[in-house]
Parts: C-alpha cells; sequence; structure tokens
C-alpha cells in the first residue's frame, strides 16, 4: 500500500501521498497559508476556509493531494469524477497528465492501476519513470 497521510479539519480531510508528488507548487501558490513546505505538518488546513482548502487541492496535477468531504466521501476531486473518457493534458516544458482512471504495464510485466490520474514523465529525467519526479525542472 502506498504511503500517504491524512490532515483532518472539521468537513475536510486532505490526503497526500507523496511519492506521487511532482513538486509543482500549485497547491504552495493557491494557499501559502496552508501549504507550508518548511513546517512541520507541512499542512496546516487552519490557515483557510474548507472551501479555498479544496479548490487549491484540486489545482495538483499529479493526483499527490486529494480531499474527502462527508458529501464526497470515496470521490476525489469533482474534476477527476469517473467517467468514461481518459483525458490528457500536455503541461508546457512538464508531463504527460492523464485524468481517468489507467493501467499501466511495465517492461518487467508488473502491472500497476493508477486512479483518477497519473503524471507521466516527457523529459526522460525522472527516477520514478514513467511517472514524472519533477526533474524536468533541472533539464
Amino acid at each position: 500500500m502506498e504511503k500517504q497521510k491524512t490532515y483532518t479539519l472539521g468537513a475536510v480531510t486532505v490526503v497526500w501521498k507523496p511519492h506521487r508528488c511532482i513538486h509543482s507548487a500549485n497547491c504552495i501558490k493557491a494557499l501559502p497559508r496552508v501549504f507550508r513546505p518548511k513546517e512541520r505538518p507541512w499542512i496546516q488546513l487552519e490557515g483557510a476556509h474548507e472551501d479555498a482548502v479544496i479548490q487549491a487541492v484540486e489545482k495538483c496535477p499529479s493526483g499527490a493531494l486529494t480531499y474527502e468531504t462527508p458529501a464526497s466521501k470515496n470521490q476525489t476531486n469533482a474534476m477527476e469524477e469517473p467517467t468514461n473518457k481518459i483525458q490528457v493534458n500536455l503541461i508546457e516544458n512538464g508531463p504527460a497528465i492523464v485524468l481517468g482512471t489507467v493501467e499501466v504495464t511495465h517492461p518487467d510485466g508488473s502491472v500497476e492501476t493508477r486512479e483518477r490520474r497519473a503524471s507521466f514523465c516527457r523529459c526522460g529525467k525522472s527516477v520514478n519513470h514513467p511517472f514524472c519526479d519533477g526533474s524536468h525542472k533541472n533539464a
């Protein structure tokens, strides 16, 4: 099972899966009072209203940040509601972000399922290939 941390305040729980994070800093740019990477814990939900937290989490390109509320239990971001359509967004000088559930077959034959979202490396520098780890920033 993948490592994750949860942060709860009121009706919102934010889930962070660190190994999926590509360090785009979208969360920090959106809510620097909540997402504070130099502090521990680095997510401090008391820094903003629940709606603002949800909007910031929805900007996470890798799916490392997700949220749950009582109304959306077992559903991640509203942008990622299950559909039959797979969407691919190419980020300028960044990853290919795939929205939708995908199965990835690795060269060794192992199969990994990424639900809702995955960020794929396009620069070839990622040490977490085929997934983006933010290495394109130094390429």
